[in-house]
């Protein structure tokens, strides 16, 4: 078994990779596919408790369309016509979008769910930590838009950010993984790699593109106010 990368060391190498830019509905750049892919596997490896079947994820380009198209159109709230997709959103006022800050955001709501209980302290969100650290879930594609006006939040000039996941999490009444140790559960056809599940042979699920609280508008609960104002929210 590899050991797996601590966060301290690769964030600030992720972080160098990202030059932030603003204007219309755009694919992710390369390499924020890179960080974008290898965040939520540096997460998901290092979870606490440790996971026991939690698989790798990858990028998938008809997922990172059909987020691009959703993101294009400017809601802050879920796509209702998802389907059986998960979804993630962020946002941010500022001049370009930040990959390793939406993930922060998005892994911070662990310290409010209890794995054991397979639930989320009153008033506050996890539904985010939960999908990212889903163990089923091993794709993800991600679209960005600028938006002069997000419908349902009255701030303007906002980068919005929409994440798509297959097989999606969240599902009732089921934990996001679970506990043991790392790899112990993997499925049939998988190999151990970072204390994650790995699909063997060339041919993997999604393509081999393996770059795969405090304040509240309206009504959406538990949008995060920092500098610069940034947004995750469940619905």
């Amino acid at each position: 078994m590899h050991s797996s990368c601590s966060l301290p060391v690769l964030l600030p190498l992720l972080l160098l990779l990202l030059v932030a830019t603003t204007g219309p509905a755009r694919a992710l750049k390369e390499d924020e596919k890179l960080a974008m892919v290898e965040l939520h596997n540096l997460y998901r490896s290092q979870v606490s408790p440790p996971a026991s079947n939690m698989l790798r994820m990858r990028w998938d380009e008809e997922l990172a369309a059909f987020a691009k198209a959703y993101a294009q159109k400017c809601v802050w709230g879920h796509n209702k016509e998802r389907g059986r997709r998960g979804e993630n959103l962020f946002a941010i006022t500022d001049e370009g979008m930040d990959v390793p800050l939406a993930m922060q955001e998005w892994y911070h709501e662990h310290q409010h769910y209890n794995l054991s209980a397979a639930t989320c302290d009153p008033g506050q969100m996890c539904g985010h930590y939960t999908q990212v650290v889903w163990s089923k879930t091993e794709r993800i594609g991600c679209g960005s838009h600028f938006c002069e006006k997000l419908q349902g939040v009255e701030e303007t000039n906002i980068q919005l950010l929409v994440c798509n996941y297959e097989p999606p999490g969240n599902v009732k009444r089921q934990r996001p993984y679970q506990e043991g140790p790392p790899c112990s559960q993997c499925p049939d056809g998988y190999h151990c790699e970072n204390a994650l599940c790995d699909a063997d042979g060339p041919e993997r699920p999604g393509g081999e593109v393996r770059l795969n609280s405090g304040h509240s508008w309206g009504p959406l609960p538990g949008l995060l106010l920092l500098p610069p104002l940034v947004m995750a929210g469940i619905f």
